[in-house]
C-alpha cells in the first residue's frame, strides 16, 4: 500500500471551497456552530477532501467512469489527513484517506458502474451549481485534465445538496455512487428523495448533473439541543430555595451549564455563569436569567489557560457548579492516545483542582463543589477510554478534597447519558431527564 501524499485542511481551504462549491454550512465555516454539533469543532468539506485525493491520484483517473465514496468518519480541519494507494487493478484503484492511521474517507474508481442507474423522476427539483470550470480547473488541475471540470462542478454540486438542500444544513454526508457522463458544465443538478429511512435518518436521493448522475446517501443529525427555558423551569424550585447562595457555574453558557444555572437562578441563588468562547451564548442565558427576576454575571473563564487571574479579585462564591469539558467523542485509534488523556486530566483533574484552589484562597467561605461524573467510568463505551480515565482521576481528586483544600467538599454524581450537543446521535436514542438530574445535584450540594 502506498502513501501518496498528505496535507492538513487550514480555515482559508474552508472558505476556498465554500465559494467553490457553494456549500457554507456553519458546519464547516464558524467554529462557534461547529461546537453545538455532534462533531464539536469545524469539519472539512468530505467532497474538498475527495477532490484534493483525486488531483493526487495521478494515472490512477485513467479510464475511471464511476466513483465510489464512502464517508465513515469527519475529518476536522487541522487533522493531518495521508492519501493511500490501497488497491490497484484490472482498471480499478482503490484509496482512503486516513487521519491517526484510521481510515476515513474510501475512494473506488472504476471504468463503469456495477449497475446500472435509472433516470431521475420526472418530479425531481433542482438547485443552481457554482459553474465556473476555469477555478476548478485552477483548484485541481490534475483531477481537471483527467476527468474534466464539469465532473468536478457537479461533485462539488454534492456538497451543496446535502449541506445546503436535501437533508440541508442539519445532515451529516454518508457517501455517493456516480457514473461519469459525456463532458459537459451544467448550471444546475437534478435530485430526487428514492428512500427516507426514519429509522436510521437516512436519506438516499438520485441525482443527475450535466456530467455524472447516481445517488447520495446523508443522514440527518440532529439539531443543536436547546434546554428548557426560564418560563418552562418556573414552579420546579421555590423562589428562595437557594436564598444567598453565590454560584459560579463553568461552562454555565449551554448545556447543562445553561440548565444548572436558571434552575439556580429562579430558587435565588446570585448566579455566575462562566464561558471561553460562547460570548453570545453566554450573553442569552444571563439576559433570560435577568427578565426572569433572577441575578446572574458572566466571567470569561477558559481551563485551558492559567486559571491565576482569571478570578476576580475578592471573589466570594460558596457552590462552584463545574461543566467544562473538551469535545469527547472524537477518538479515532483503538490504541491509547496520550494527548487525547493529557487534554482530559486538564480539564476534569488539574484545572479543576487550580480553580478549587483559586476559589479557596479568594475567600475564608466553605465551598461545596458540584463535579459531574459519568457512567462511562464503570459501563467503558467503546472509543472513551481516555475520558473515562480523567473522569475517575476527577472523582479520586474529589474525595480527597476536603485533606487537600481545608472548606472544599465536592459532590460526586454519575451522570448518566443525557441529551445535549455532545451526546446527540444520528439514531434516536433514549436518555434521561436533564432537568431531574440536574435537580437532583443541585439539591445535594445545598445539603452539604
Amino acid at each position: 500500500m502506498d502513501s501518496l501524499t498528505e496535507r492538513r485542511f487550514t480555515p482559508e481551504d474552508q472558505q476556498a471551497f465554500a465559494a467553490l462549491s457553494g456549500d457554507s454550512n456553519p458546519m464547516h465555516m464558524d467554529a462557534k456552530a461547529a461546537r453545538r454539533t455532534q462533531a464539536g469543532r469545524p469539519v472539512v468539506h468530505g467532497i474538498h477532501a475527495v477532490l484534493w485525493a483525486l488531483d493526487a491520484a495521478g494515472d490512477c483517473l485513467d479510464g475511471v467512469g464511476a466513483l465510489t465514496v464512502r464517508f465513515d468518519r469527519m475529518i476536522h480541519v487541522g487533522d493531518l489527513c495521508r492519501l493511500r494507494l490501497e488497491r490497484r487493478d484490472a482498471g480499478r484503484a482503490q484509496m482512503a484517506i486516513l487521519v491517526d492511521d484510521v481510515a476515513v474517507t474510501r475512494i473506488d474508481l472504476s471504468p463503469h458502474a456495477d449497475r446500472p442507474l435509472p433516470p431521475v423522476e420526472p418530479e425531481a427539483q433542482s438547485f443552481a451549481l457554482e459553474a465556473r470550470a476555469d477555478a476548478f480547473a485552477a483548484a485541481f488541475p490534475k483531477a481537471s485534465t483527467a476527468l474534466g471540470p464539469g465532473f468536478l462542478i457537479d461533485l462539488a454540486g454534492l456538497s451543496k445538496l446535502v449541506g445546503m438542500v436535501c437533508p440541508g444544513l442539519h445532515s451529516i454526508f454518508r457517501g455517493f455512487s456516480v457514473t461519469r457522463g459525456a463532458e459537459a458544465t451544467g448550471s444546475a443538478m437534478r435530485y430526487a428523495v428514492l428512500r427516507d429511512d426514519e429509522r436510521f435518518n437516512l436519506v438516499t436521493l438520485q441525482v443527475t448533473g450535466a456530467a455524472l448522475s447516481g445517488t447520495v446517501e446523508a443522514f440527518r443529525r440532529a439539531p443543536p439541543t436547546e434546554q428548557p427555558g426560564v418560563d418552562a423551569l418556573r414552579g420546579l424550585v421555590e423562589p428562595d430555595a437557594f436564598a444567598r447562595r453565590r454560584a459560579l457555574v463553568v461552562g454555565g453558557s449551554r448545556g447543562l451549564g445553561a440548565l444548572t444555572a436558571k434552575l439556580l437562578a429562579l430558587g435565588g441563588a446570585a448566579v455566575t455563569l462562566t464561558y471561553a468562547v460562547g460570548d453570545g451564548e453566554a450573553g442569552d442565558v444571563a439576559r433570560e436569567i435577568r427578565a426572569a427576576g433572577g441575578t446572574c454575571a458572566i466571567l470569561k473563564l477558559d481551563v485551558r489557560q492559567p486559571i491565576a487571574g482569571q478570578i476576580p479579585a475578592g471573589a466570594a462564591f460558596d457552590q462552584l457548579y463545574y461543566f467544562a469539558t473538551p469535545f469527547i467523542f472524537g477518538k479515532r485509534g483503538r490504541s491509547l492516545d496520550p494527548a487525547l488523556l493529557a487534554e482530559m486530566m486538564v480539564f476534569y483533574v488539574h484545572a479543576f483542582y487550580e480553580l478549587c484552589a483559586g476559589l479557596r484562597e479568594a475567600g475564608p467561605q466553605a465551598i461545596a463543589v458540584f463535579y459531574p461524573s459519568s457512567v462511562a467510568v464503570t459501563e467503558r463505551p467503546a472509543g472513551l477510554t481516555e475520558y473515562a480515565m480523567a473522569k475517575a482521576a476527577g472523582e479520586v481528586l474529589c474525595a480527597d478534597l476536603p485533606r487537600l483544600l481545608k472548606g472544599v467538599r465536592a459532590h460526586i454524581v454519575r451522570l448518566p447519558r443525557l441529551q445535549t450537543d455532545q451526546t446527540a446521535s444520528v439514531q434516536p436514542v433514549e436518555t434521561g431527564s436533564a432537568i431531574d438530574e440536574m435537580l437532583a445535584a443541585i439539591w445535594s450540594v445545598q445539603r452539604g
